[in-house]
């Protein structure tokens, strides 16, 4: 098989991820596309019709991911050889996160197709709802594909006034009750491939322009709910007063100091407030926010747990949430060593790495699916904002990786 007959083109890619961005563009920059928003459904019909548009055969499953299918012409169609990546967007995001996965995955199938390569396994393209977790806690699609998700957690929302994702989905036709019905066995898949923007620095200070990913973060995710007394602004003396919002901040400022002092390799992120009754003349009786923990190793975040109780007990009147405990994830070697031969063969320079962010990529493995994660760079290391840029041609760079690669997996080159 001649790989080299593989050519993405940089021009349809572009247009691709530019129409994309305009669902949920905001007047000043930025993303407002969250999942199963307005906009989100939206790019998702638009997509689904790229999909067919590049011959694909494309379905919905009960947890709303996308899923289009290109079958070979002989041989057995499973397991696939599937990639993808997410079409939601963080709230005033860029249009790169997520949304460059997909569209890659989509070049890739044209490409691969378009080259006249002979697949003797069928090819997909999967589109997850809410990697992001505006909901509740992430890669929902993913792991709904593999029942991972935890008892209830549909049910189950960020904070009060926020939807709970079996109402969005019911919002969109779908039977919460009926979620498992999206459940597919690991034996369906010979590999998943995900490309994304590496959202760090790294890619773009060395001017390389390939991230193979060796594996992905631990991560743990909590609300924590400090309570207080509230009370009236003017008429209460400040030594008699216990100030929720006060507490929150004196907890906040003791877990920097646990987490910088963790050594490298482990961060922890306060990135939500919500304040109680929340009004300028009433002191914060109860304060609820965010907590996000990540490391590549276990050890850090297992003394991360434990002092994070030891500083909620210093404090007083803390309540710990826990949201979610994601494992970390190690890629398959012998996908990272055929992204690397693609990358060989086409004069592509590459570095290992090592990814801070979670992705769906990390729910494959914990199943036994073989993964590999590309990344390409970010301009100045800037992603989750209006700002965030990847150079097309990198974009192209990529998405021809991940094209060759899907091939070469697909025709049982990786024996």
């Amino acid at each position: 098989m001649d790989i080299s007959a593989i050519r993405v083109r940089e021009e349809r890619l572009r247009a691709d991820v530019e129409a994309l961005s305009e669902f949920g563009k905001e007047p000043g920059g930025g993303m407002m596309r969250t999942a199963l928003s307005d906009a989100d459904l939206e790019a998702r019909r638009w997509f689904r019709l790229r999909m067919e548009e590049a011959g694909l055969r494309v379905r919905e499953d009960a947890a709303a991911n996308l899923i289009g299918r290109l079958e070979p012409k002989t041989g057995p169609a499973a397991p696939c050889v599937a990639m993808g990546s997410h079409i939601d967007a963080v709230p005033q995001g860029g249009k790169f996160d997520g949304a460059l996965g997909i569209c890659a995955a989509l070049e890739a199938l044209r490409a691969i197709r378009e080259g006249g390569i002979p697949i003797s396994h069928a090819l997909e393209l999967l589109v997850f709802t809410d990697e992001e977790g505006t909901h509740y806690t992430g890669t929902f699609g993913s792991r709904a594909v593999f029942d991972l998700l935890a008892e209830g957690e549909i049910f189950k929302s960020k904070g009060p006034g926020r939807p709970c994702l079996a109402r969005s989905l019911e919002r969109m036709g779908k039977d919460p009750e009926k979620i498992r019905e999206a459940v597919r066995p690991p034996s369906d898949f010979r590999a998943f491939l995900e490309l994304h923007i590496e959202q760090g620095p790294v890619l773009d200070s060395l001017g390389i322009p390939i991230g193979v990913v060796e594996g992905i973060v631990y991560i743990d995710r909590y609300l924590l709910h400090v309570e207080g007394r509230a009370g009236h602004a003017g008429t209460t003396p400040m030594n008699l007063r216990e100030d929720a919002l006060v507490k929150a901040a004196r907890l906040i400022t003791a877990l920097n100091r646990i987490f910088r002092s963790a050594g490298p390799g482990l961060v922890g992120t306060v990135g939500e407030l919500s304040v109680h009754p929340g009004a300028f003349n009433i002191i914060p009786g109860k304060v609820e926010m965010s907590l996000d923990l990540r490391s590549m190793k276990k050890a850090p975040l297992q003394s991360a747990r434990r002092k994070l109780g030891e500083a909620a007990r210093s404090v007083g009147g803390v309540r710990i949430e826990p949201l979610l405990a994601k494992p970390g994830a190690k890629m398959d070697p012998r996908v990272m060593r055929g992204i690397e031969l693609s990358c060989r063969e086409r004069g592509v320079r590459w570095k290992r790495m090592a990814s801070g962010a979670g992705h769906d990529s990390m729910t494959f493995p914990a199943c036994g699916i073989p993964a590999g994660m590309i990344f390409v760079p970010s301009v100045g290391g800037v992603s989750h904002c209006p700002e965030e840029l990847t150079r097309w041609e990198d974009a192209a760079t990529g998405a021809q990786i991940l094209a060759d690669t899907a091939a070469r997996i697909a025709c049982g080159m990786l024996e």
